[in-house]
């Protein structure tokens, strides 16, 4: 590496669903009761749950109870039908990579070892694979969905194009998951967990500061407001003037057909916007932007492509 030149960021040089293993054997291994680690059936070890440790690198934070009580008891009846996949750790036993669901309700079950294949792999390897995993099976949140595109994008130096290629998803999807990032952390939070929906968040991005956000978000908690609900309010809470502005000079009217084109494109991209009529006809267009990603952003939205 020449002196002083930062090193480059790591890239997968195949596919990420590539990472992933398949064909794995669908029936279920019942492990012997003297058996060891060394164990296995067409590939597939059987290892002592004692020696796995959760993934680290785990991108998922939320599981549905009654979800995994269900798969345990699947597993009592019929054991454990798809191996999971586990990595050597330094000093002995296994770091988990993929299956953890299975993993836990193998747990909750009351396994004593589980099927699973062990793979070689690096920390980036391993933390593709458990986004991977996830993402296209669609068992994460909209927050953990959105968190794990941004570990993918920044962890491998992709662009949202190429993660959509490689993950099988639309671009839009990506850019409109990744700005729920833009909110504040316990809205965010509630989202993770169920208490509003992502088209709530939606909404809320279409006001321009935190503050007013908090504002809303509370208020859909307290009043249990839809998404159309949340959207009427964003949009009057975005017109209404503060109370600081009212003092020092009151808001001119506005031309009803100006304010509603104004109103189409904040909704429609998701940032403040200002439309200003020029005496003799037309209008200046502002958009506020934060970084240099909001305009990647805002062209990813209008499909502009280099």
């Amino acid at each position: 590496m020449e002196k002083g030149k930062t090193p480059d960021k790591p890239r997968l040089g195949r596919g990420l669903a590539s990472l992933i293993p398949g064909g794995l054997p669908q029936q279920p291994i019942e492990p012997k009761a003297n058996a060891t680690s060394d164990d296995s059936v067409d590939g597939v070890r059987s290892i002592a749950v004692s020696q796995i440790v959760p993934n680290t690198l785990q991108p998922r934070t939320v599981f549905n109870e009654d979800a995994l009580q269900e798969l345990a008891d699947s597993i009592r009846e019929h054991g454990v039908l798809q191996a999971i996949l586990v990595r050597p750790r330094l000093g002995g036993g296994y770091e988990l990579i993929a299956g953890e669901r299975r993993f836990r309700a193998a747990q909750i079950a009351g396994l004593d070892r589980v099927p699973a294949v062990v793979r070689q792999t690096s920390d980036e390897d391993a933390l593709a694979i458990a986004l991977i995993e996830n993402i296209q099976r669609e068992d994460l949140n909209a927050i953990e969905a959105a968190r794990g595109y941004r570990q993918l994008l920044d962890r491998f130096g992709l662009t949202q194009s190429d993660l959509a290629r490689q993950i099988g998803k639309a671009q839009p999807t990506i850019a409109n998951s990744l700005r729920l990032l833009r909110l504040p952390e316990p809205i965010q939070d509630s989202i993770a967990v169920g208490k509003i929906t992502e088209e709530h968040g939606k909404a809320l991005l279409s006001l321009a500061d935190d503050d007013a956000r908090i504002k809303l978000w509370q208020q859909i908690l307290q009043r249990g407001m839809t998404v159309a609900d949340t959207r009427r309010a964003a949009i009057e809470m975005s017109r209404t003037p503060t109370s600081a502005a009212v003092v020092a000079k009151p808001a001119p009217q506005r031309d009803v057909h100006w304010a509603s084109i104004e109103d189409r494109l904040r909704g429609a991209l998701g940032y403040k916007i200002g439309l200003k009529p020029a005496p003799k006809g037309g209008a200046t267009l502002t958009i506020e932007l934060s970084s240099a990603e909001d305009i990647e952003d805002i062209l990813d939205r209008l499909s502009i492509r280099p």
